[in-house]
């Protein structure tokens, strides 16, 4: 499953992992993305700015990525 629909599907549980390592990421901010990526990272990329763009969008995803496998990782052990 391509990341987008992962991002999607696994959204309610996501937020709290993403308000952890995101800290400036509002209640707000997260009803606004509602699981898209691209709005996620436009999101961070206003909170945080910094970085060249592609180098912050690959960190975003390897970041996501990690917690979705954990997240679909712990539905299949129970």
């Amino acid at each position: 499953m391509s990341l987008p629909n992962r991002l999607e599907t696994q959204w309610p549980e996501l937020k709290l992992k993403l308000q952890t390592k995101w800290d400036r990421l509002s209640d707000t901010d997260l009803e606004k993305i509602d699981g898209h990526f691209d709005l996620l990272v436009k999101v961070l990329r206003n909170l945080y700015g910094g970085r060249i763009e592609i180098i912050q969008e690959a960190a975003i995803r390897d970041s996501l990525n990690e917690m979705l496998t954990e997240l679909e990782t712990n539905e299949n052990i129970v």
